[in-house]
């Protein structure tokens, strides 16, 4: 037992040194975020609103390359920590930026290393590979800057909820606070939460801390929030959205249809209220079985989907898989639904390079 205890970890330093050397090769590509995550931080830093260039950035529905920030602003206030940083060493501001990315992917490792260490030892394993050694990261050879920062937060909030109800509102803001998805599951959070008024507070007290450079004005925080929230309600077919695929090798018309705001509210909310059903029908459903619901509803309806878009719940997936495959096949079900799920996203993401690209519709 020892040796064994001792065999996996050192497999599991081995992996976690080769996801961290997969990812260094990645760290001087700048990509098109890089000049619009500058711009933001060089406006915030001279006193001005990063968001008004947001919205004028997204009234040109003919320029989708050409995007301000428009996310909330934590990663703002992080990407300009190290933008200094970056004045004074002359380290690329791109490497610099990556550097917590790397963290919170690894930090998703180790939350799914502690989930599954005294579960299945092999469960933890291929969860890991493929949370690391994703389809994006593999297919794409490229690396993202905001979205594992969400994905860490959001699993520590998930970790912590009925530990430390007031960790886990503070951590899943902070998710929020970083890209929008986390909140796909904030309502459930409440729901399974042990003590909801700490959970509630918690999270009322790191918005505000968050939103505080934006409240030196009613104009700055609205525009704050039409620059990180309301702009994305504005946007066209974009990506490769599921039923855009459907529509397609079916000959199905839907959003010919169908207006694309009924899409994006379904996206939106839909898994709020499956995930009710769900919960009101069998409340001893765990907190991570009920997460992937939103996910799942947001994933079909959205007609936005991007290549990052499907690492969003990987973790999340990789747990309720095994939650609703643990007495069952002694796991075999689990293999094949997660080995089926890599090949499918890769699939997804070379198909982006081979087929069709619809953005808005004709």
């Amino acid at each position: 037992m020892k040796y064994k205890r001792i065999l996996i970890f050192i497999l599991l330093i081995l992996i976690f040194t080769i996801a961290v050397f997969e990812r260094l090769k990645y760290f001087n590509q700048a990509g098109k975020d890089v000049y619009a995550y500058e711009k933001a931080v060089v406006d915030l830093l001279d006193g001005r609103n990063p968001y008004i260039w947001t919205i004028e950035s997204f009234s040109n529905p003919d320029d989708t390359g050409n995007h301000g920030y428009s996310y909330l602003p934590l990663g703002i206030y992080l990407f300009s920590l190290l933008y200094i940083f970056h004045l004074f060493t002359n380290i690329e501001v791109q490497v610099l930026w990556k550097i917590p990315v790397l963290l919170a992917d690894l930090g998703v490792g180790v939350l799914l290393v502690r989930y599954f260490f005294n579960k299945d030892i092999k469960v933890m394993f291929l969860s890991l590979l493929v949370w690391l050694f994703n389809p994006y990261m593999v297919f794409r050879s490229s690396y993202t800057f905001i979205d594992p920062l969400a994905v860490f937060f959001m699993m520590l909030s998930l970790y912590y909820l009925e530990r430390d109800s007031v960790l886990s509102g503070v951590f899943i803001t902070l998710g929020v606070a970083f890209k929008t998805f986390p909140i796909l599951i904030f309502p459930l959070l409440i729901l399974k939460s042990p003590d909801r008024k700490k959970f509630l507070l918690a999270a009322g007290i790191t918005s505000l801390a968050i939103a505080a450079p934006f409240l030196k004005s009613l104009d700055d925080f609205l525009t704050m929030i039409r620059g990180s929230v309301f702009v994305h309600s504005v946007r066209e077919l974009q990506g490769r959205p599921f039923l855009f695929y459907i529509s397609y090798y079916l000959h199905i018309e839907f959003f010919q249809i169908v207006p694309l705001k009924i899409y994006s509210i379904l996206a939106s909310f839909g898994g709020w209220l499956l995930a009710f059903f769900v919960y009101f029908k069998k409340k001893t459903l765990n907190i991570y079985v009920l997460g992937v619901i939103p996910f799942l509803i947001f994933y079909l309806f959205t007609p936005v989907l991007n290549r990052t878009y499907l690492i969003w719940f990987i973790p999340l997936l990789c747990i309720t898989v095994f939650n609703l495959t643990l007495k069952r096949s002694n796991g075999l079900i689990f293999y094949i639904f997660l080995i089926c799920f890599y090949v499918f996203y890769s699939w997804y993401l070379i198909q982006w390079e081979d087929g069709f690209h619809v953005w808005r519709p004709l």
